[in-house]
């Protein structure tokens, strides 16, 4: 695991590549400073989370979205929701979130707004992240 300065440094590089990055520094940020898992992050909706102009802020998680191709969905979707890990179907988990992760937040709705459906993060097309983008990215920072 990083220490602080280390993550510091990492999530900057990340802000710092062209392409996708200024958009995923955000989405590491929640991993780091609220031990989301991905899949949490990738379903990520703005009504989620309070915000305020300074202090903590805090998050009520609902779900996340989860990969699990065409031929393995009800639907023939790729991505299906899923409730939290080792919860209830209907239960929420609150996460309280530290003024570093709020601002970063804040920013990040402020330059990139939120998909119409009020997830945070989104690829160039409004669908959801892929595993595969998100590591490439935090591949190129390290």
């Amino acid at each position: 695991m990083p220490n602080p300065a280390q993550v510091a440094r990492l999530l900057a590089a990340v802000k710092d590549l062209p392409g996708r990055g200024p958009h995923l520094y955000a989405f590491f940020g929640c991993m780091y400073y609220a031990a989301m898992r991905s899949a949490e992050v990738i379903h990520l909706q703005k009504s989620q989370c309070r915000l305020p102009t300074s202090g903590w802020g805090l998050r009520n998680l609902k779900g996340g979205v989860v990969t699990a191709g065409k031929e393995w969905t009800d639907d023939g979707a790729v991505h299906e929701i899923h409730s939290l890990k080792r919860r209830a179907a209907k239960a929420t988990r609150p996460v309280p979130i530290p003024p570093v992760l709020v601002r970063m937040l804040r920013e990040h709705i402020r330059t990139f707004g939120v998909a119409p459906d009020g997830r945070l993060f989104r690829n160039a097309a409004g669908n959801y992240i892929d595993a595969s983008a998100y590591g490439i990215t935090w591949g190129a920072s390290a």
